[in-house]
């Protein structure tokens, strides 16, 4: 008996802090409930079957004989789909949070909602969750071409859940950037240009400085040609430095899986044995602190906002 109150208790809470959150109730009936939205999906939907289409179509003309044709096209929708999925996380997640808060700031609507009995933290939890929900939705439509390119060929189950956890990971930790910037800014063009900034520093100038840093020492490594250590550390390092880069994670993750057949990773087999982890559960386990850690300091800037 007290499991199951504790139970219900629990459901309480998550339904008290999203199923009836007034904030994500408002405004995905409002998103949900025009013509646009579907339009937008329907559009969505049409060119990326299209896409699929086409690749499948130039797979068979050309290699209809070839014995791996069905694996190379498998492959390529997939990739494919993941790349349109990563677009939408990266570059659209921002852009439906970007404007939350500052969106009630230009309304002249930000100081009647915090006068409510409403506490920042489910304030924020609204926006988050009202925001992302249509990207998610735009994400999992995708799934089933993606399942198509598993029936095809070239492509594991573990593959598919994998990436999928990812770019969820993913969508929430770039739609909390833009909630944070949101709640720092005072217009949405400002929340906007600063959240795309920080996104593409993330996304090229972390890997450039990478790329610059290698170029830099690498004289000093060349001095250490026989060390048995520094082939490991390199290699440590790039995988590393792709935990901060999604798309970087994910390419160098498939590339592993297609290569070496590893899912956590394998031991290299020359002459010096180290273990060579995979990058996906090192960049999921990045993107969800900074997720956990954006949305802790939005709500702290929202409730410094209310004092």
């Amino acid at each position: 008996m007290s499991e199951l109150i504790t139970e219900n208790k629990k459901m309480g809470l998550f339904q008290r802090g999203i199923m009836q959150n007034p904030i994500t109730l408002k405004e995905l009936r409002s998103r949900m409930r025009g013509r646009r939205a579907f339009a937008i999906l329907s559009l969505y939907l049409t060119a990326v079957c299209t896409i699929v289409f086409f690749i499948y179509l130039i797979f068979a003309i050309e290699n209809n004989t070839a014995a791996s044709a069905g694996q190379l096209a498998g492959q390529s929708i997939f990739l494919t789909m993941v790349a349109i999925q990563m677009f939408l996380v990266v570059f659209v997640a921002p852009a439906f949070t970007s404007g939350a808060i500052t969106g009630e700031k230009e309304r002249q609507t930000y100081e009647l909602l915090r006068t409510t009995l409403m506490s920042p933290r489910r304030f924020v939890l609204g926006k988050v969750i009202s925001a992302l929900g249509y990207v998610i939705l735009l994400v999992v439509s995708t799934i089933p071409l993606i399942c198509l390119a598993f029936m095809i060929g070239g492509v594991s189950w573990v593959e598919i859940i994998i990436s999928q956890v990812m770019l969820v990971a993913g969508a929430f930790t770039y739609s909390l950037l833009g909630i944070y910037f949101s709640s720092r800014s005072k217009s949405t063009l400002a929340a906007t240009v600063t959240t795309y900034i920080v996104t593409i520093v993330i996304l090229v100038g972390i890997p450039l400085l990478f790329m610059l840093g290698a170029l830099i020492l690498a004289p000093f490594f060349a001095v250490f040609d026989n060390t048995t250590w520094l082939e490991p550390l390199a290699i440590y390092g790039l995988i590393a430095g792709s935990f901060t880069n999604l798309p970087g994670a994910m390419i160098a993750s498939e590339l592993l899986f297609w290569q070496e057949n590893a899912i956590w990773g394998f031991w290299n087999p020359g002459s010096t044995r180290y273990f060579v982890p995979q990058a996906w559960y090192g960049a999921l386990i990045f993107h969800l602190v900074m997720a956990w850690l954006l949305f802790r300091w939005s709500v702290k800037r929202v409730s410094q906002i209310a004092e």
